[in-house]
């Protein structure tokens, strides 16, 4: 499976994934949420259907819009799909130590879903 990257820019979050490692950092605020996220969920159902064996998955969002919201919560939930089929999978939640927002959104995916998401503080 070919690889994933969109270099990030001050409305886009850089993605850098590759099989076993799935990547998003970054500010979400894209004029086109749709057409931002579209080939990074279809990268992300194209790699569950043949994951690794284990998947890393590390999300360190600054800033984060509600159209935005939606598809991280879709690539989430499909990653969820994966580990409920049995796949080994972590994913690091990491947030500024007074950013309660990304803190909270952290906290409510977590309660949201059964893959364990670890919430990581960066000093």
């Amino acid at each position: 499976m070919k690889n994933l990257f969109v270099k990030g820019t001050s409305k886009t979050p850089e993605i850098d994934f590759s099989p076993g490692m799935i990547q998003i950092s970054g500010r979400s605020i894209p004029e086109d949420a749709i057409s931002f996220y579209q080939p990074i969920i279809k990268w992300i159902e194209n790699y569950i259907a043949h994951p690794e064996k284990f998947t890393k998955v590390s999300v360190t969002i600054e800033y984060i819009n509600s159209g935005s919201n939606r598809f991280l919560y879709n690539i989430i939930k499909l990653i969820e799909e994966c580990y409920i089929k049995g796949n080994e999978i972590s994913i690091s939640w990491y947030y500024e130590e007074d950013d309660d927002t990304i803190k909270n959104l952290g906290l409510d995916f977590k309660a949201l879903f059964k893959v364990p998401i670890n919430l990581i503080v960066i000093t």
